[in-house]
């Protein structure tokens, strides 16, 4: 019944998440794990403007995470860790890693 109830934490967090800010929405993708109490959100599109979007509203920190091929292109996955409503989100978004020169 716990996993249940956190289940039901996150997917409150995530409805309260996109009615206050339905524009983040429009970037992304979201999904509540199956296995945690975790709210993950996907970045598809704007980049590096819809991470910082991310945390400004919902606080904690980035960090550079795993380095992949994909394509022959190598990307790098920066991940945005907060609590918010006592839910933990995380928000993925993957950069090529030449990319991130010109974002610094």
């Amino acid at each position: 019944m716990a996993s249940q109830s956190t289940q039901l934490s996150a997917a409150i967090a995530l409805v309260q998440l996109l009615t206050e800010r339905p524009d983040l929405s429009e970037h992304m993708s979201w999904t509540v794990s199956r296995t945690s109490p975790v709210l993950v959100g996907y970045i598809h599109d704007g980049g590096v403007q819809v991470l910082d979007d991310c945390m400004k509203f919902l606080g904690g920190s980035v960090r550079a995470d795993h380095t992949y091929e994909i394509g022959g292109e190598r990307m790098r996955q920066h991940v945005l860790t907060s609590t918010w409503r006592d839910v933990r989100v995380e928000v993925l978004l993957s950069l090529p890693v030449a990319a991130e020169a010109v974002a610094a």
